[in-house]
C-alpha cells in the first residue's frame, strides 16, 4: 500500500516537473522568436498607464512644443522601425551563415560588421533626435528631460543586472 502511494506521488511529481519545464521552454522559445511590430508609434501619444504620468506631462510641454515634437517623433519612429527591421533581417542572414555545414568566417565577420554598423546608425539617430528635441525645450524642461532619460537608463541597467 505504501509503495503504491509513493509511486503515485513520484508520477505526480514527474508530471508536475515536466509541465513546468515545458512551460519554461515555451516561454523561452516565444521570447527568442520575437519580431518587432512594423510601427512602434501607432497613435500620436501612447496612453499613460495607471500611476504613470505621460512623458509630455512630466515635461510640462506647451501645445506648440507638443505639435512640433509630434511631427518630428513620427518621422523618427518610422525611420527607427526601418532600421530595426534591417537589424532583424541581418541577424537572420547571420544565423543562416552560421548554420552552414562549413561556415564562411569572412562572410560571418562581414554580417557582424553590417549589424554593428546598422546599430551604430540607430544610436546616432537616437542621439540626434534627442538633441533636436532638447532644442525645443526651455532650461527647466531640458533638466527634467535628461532626468527622465537617466531614470529610464538606470531602470534598464538594473533590470539587466538581475
Amino acid at each position: 500500500m505504501k509503495d503504491n502511494i509513493l509511486r503515485y506521488l513520484l508520477i505526480l511529481s514527474l508530471i508536475l516537473n515536466v509541465s513546468l519545464l515545458s512551460a519554461a521552454g515555451y516561454a523561452h522559445y516565444r521570447q527568442t522568436r520575437y519580431v518587432p511590430p512594423q510601427s512602434s508609434l501607432k497613435v500620436p501619444f501612447p496612453p499613460a498607464t495607471a500611476g504613470q504620468e505621460h512623458f509630455f506631462q512630466r515635461l510640462s510641454l506647451k501645445p506648440d512644443q507638443i505639435k512640433r515634437f509630434q511631427a518630428k517623433a513620427k518621422l523618427f519612429h518610422e525611420a527607427l522601425d526601418r532600421k530595426r527591421a534591417q537589424v532583424y533581417r541581418l541577424r537572420g542572414e547571420l544565423l543562416d551563415l552560421m548554420r552552414a555545414v562549413k561556415p564562411d568566417r569572412k562572410a560571418i565577420e562581414g554580417a557582424v560588421a553590417r549589424i554593428s554598423g546598422t546599430q551604430k546608425e540607430i544610436q546616432e539617430m537616437a542621439v540626434s533626435h534627442m538633441l533636436e528635441f532638447k532644442s525645443l525645450l526651455d532650461k527647466d524642461q531640458q533638466e527634467r528631460f535628461f532626468d527622465l532619460i537617466e531614470g529610464a537608463m538606470a531602470g534598464r541597467l538594473a533590470a539587466q543586472s538581475m
